[in-house]
This record gives structure tokens, C-alpha cells and sequence, in this order.
């Protein structure tokens, strides 16, 4: 479970030095720390539940949301989250993982945004299929040409073809003008161009 300091201040209220009680169960490895401030005591937890304790607003997305859903073989090595109005690049690092954490226009942030629950204490938000591409396509180098995102969707970034296929269109369509990108605007000029295939 996830514990503030003033949570555990409470929890421990009957101690001579709460604050000591809290640094000897980190010590002891019962707490683990994730940031300033907060705690977990499950050294097990799923590290994508982190992400939002850790900076928020913010979602699971771009190459680790890809590989959650198995639109790129590779399996990320580290949690990366879009986030809203922090205007440079975080990072963090614990004994959880490796977090990055990279803005998205605001008009874009809220949309197509899923909550993953695991259990009664825990969950993450994480973007959909066709959000985290969106995402990532902001995100990644600018490309000139529909050919030049072919090859970076599936060639360089090694998207699967099938996979992108079964992705909603509409969706896609819809989330392309909120991020006023070239990148985007190819993403639907491409997929305007499949759907007449």
C-alpha cells in the first residue's frame, strides 16, 4: 500500500519519535521509499502504479504503453509518462524503475485515457492503443513524407503492421488535429489514404 508521511506520522502517533519508527522500517526493509514524502510497503507493486505518486497529473504512454499493448516487440526499460504543463523533460529513478516524464499539448492530455484497476489498493492510468501512438508520434522526430512515417512506424520503431491495422481510425482521426504536429498530420493523411485501400 501506498503511505504519505503524514500517514505514517498517524499510524505511528503513539511512538516517542514517529519520524525514527519510519526511517528504521525503511532501514529494515519494511518501506520503501518512491519520492519525498511517500512511501510503499509492498516491495512487489507493479511500478507502472508509481508513475502518477511520483509526478501527476500524468498517464502511462509512448514506448511503454506501446509495448503493454504489443504494438512493438520490445519490452520498455523505462516507465515513460506524458504529463501536463511541466514544460521540461522529469526523470526519477528508485529501486522500482527508471520514470520519464514528457509534456503533451493540453488538448490532447485528457483524452482516450484508461484506468487499469488490480486490485482494491491499486491501479494506473495508461493511454489506449491509439492515444499512445499519438503520443509517441508527437514525441518522436519529425518526419517530412508519409513514406518517411512508414518507415519510422514500421521500420525503425518496428510497430507491428497487423497490430496497427486493427487499431480504431476514427479514434486516431479525432486525436490528430488537438496536437498541431506534422508528424500527426501524416498519422491521418496515411490512415485516410489506407481506409480506401
Amino acid at each position: 500500500m501506498i503511505f504519505t508521511t503524514d500517514m505514517l506520522l498517524e499510524k505511528y502517533k503513539d511512538y516517542a519519535n514517529p519520524l525514527v519508527k519510519i526511517k528504521r522500517e525503511a532501514d529494515a526493509g519494511e518501506l520503501f521509499r518512491i519520492i519525498r514524502g511517500y512511501y510503499e510497503d509492498n516491495v512487489d507493486v507493479e511500478p507502472f502504479v508509481l508513475a502518477a505518486v511520483i509526478l501527476s497529473p500524468s498517464y502511462i504512454s509512448f514506448e511503454t504503453a506501446l509495448a503493454y499493448y504489443g504494438l512493438i516487440p520490445e519490452r520498455a526499460c523505462v516507465i515513460a509518462s506524458a504529463s501536463y504543463k511541466v514544460r521540461k523533460n522529469k526523470r526519477h529513478e528508485n529501486m522500482f524503475g527508471h520514470y520519464e516524464y514528457s509534456d503533451i499539448p493540453p488538448r490532447a492530455f485528457p483524452k482516450e485515457v484508461d484506468l487499469v484497476e488490480l486490485d482494491e489498493y491499486y491501479g494506473f492510468r495508461i493511454a489506449s492503443k491509439e492515444k499512445a501512438l499519438c503520443d509517441s508520434l508527437y514525441k518522436w522526430p519529425v518526419v517530412r513524407s508519409v513514406k518517411q512515417l512508414k518507415i519510422l512506424l514500421f521500420e525503425d520503431k518496428r510497430i507491428d503492421e497487423e497490430e496497427f491495422d486493427c487499431l480504431n481510425f476514427e479514434t486516431i482521426l479525432e486525436l490528430c488535429p488537438l496536437y498541431k504536429k506534422n508528424n500527426l498530420n501524416l498519422l491521418a493523411k496515411m490512415i485516410r489514404k489506407r481506409r480506401k485501400l
